[in-house]
């Protein structure tokens, strides 16, 4: 009596998953043949370096002074404030011209790369660099300090990214003064009679 309540499936139901399947299979085969014979573009590393873009931003490093050699960090600790994971740790280190920076440290492992701390360095002191070529299988090899930071900005090239570059680009625009505005000074100073007299008329001696 059950089994003849049974409902049977529809005669066509298997052509249909059999049309499906096929119709996958040629989908995927096109996909495989449209690809044969196209350029491949993937990048042998590190036999072959990869073209960075101008504006990747990968690790992080200290700068100097292009002209004086000196370091651009003066320890004033606004990257450190403003790390949201505080992976950054900077000591002041005060002198008579300038302030340095005594110690820094990056926990690189942590390191969200956000970009603040570049945004917010006075001095361009802290910049992201063209590279990400840091693997390795050791943890403290990622904790980073002044020294280390210092050798990853001589190796790679610099991104375009620097903090006063970035402040520049943020920077609203001022608008334009009106070009038939009048200076507030001639505006206020009044017209010279004509024939070298007062404007303001006659006025009392002082005795």
């Amino acid at each position: 009596m059950g089994s003849e309540l049974r409902t049977l499936p529809p005669a066509h139901s298997g052509g249909t998953e059999l049309m499906t399947l096929v119709g996958a299979v040629v989908r995927a085969m096109g996909a495989t043949l449209k690809n044969l014979f196209r350029k491949p573009i993937t990048v042998h590393y590190p036999d072959k370096e990869r073209k960075y873009p101008n504006r990747y931003r990968g690790l992080l490093a200290l700068t100097y002074d292009k002209e004086t050699g000196e370091e651009n960090c003066i320890g004033c600790r606004l990257c450190e404030y403003v790390c949201p994971p505080a992976v950054i740790k900077v000591e002041m280190l005060k002198s008579e011209k300038r302030n340095y920076a005594k110690t820094f440290s990056l926990e690189l492992y942590a390191c969200e790369f956000c970009e603040l701390c570049v945004q917010v360095c006075p001095t361009d002191a802290i910049v992201m660099m063209k590279s990400f070529d840091m693997a390795t299988a050791d943890r403290r090899e990622m904790l980073l300090d002044k020294d280390r930071l210092h050798s990853i900005g001589l190796k790679y090239e610099e991104s375009w990214a620097t903090g006063n570059k970035l402040r520049d680009m943020q920077t609203p625009p001022k608008a334009p003064a009106p070009a038939h505005a009048k200076p507030a000074a001639a505006a206020a100073a009044p017209a010279a009679a004509p024939g070298g007299a007062d404007p303001v008329g006659p006025r009392a001696e002082t005795v």
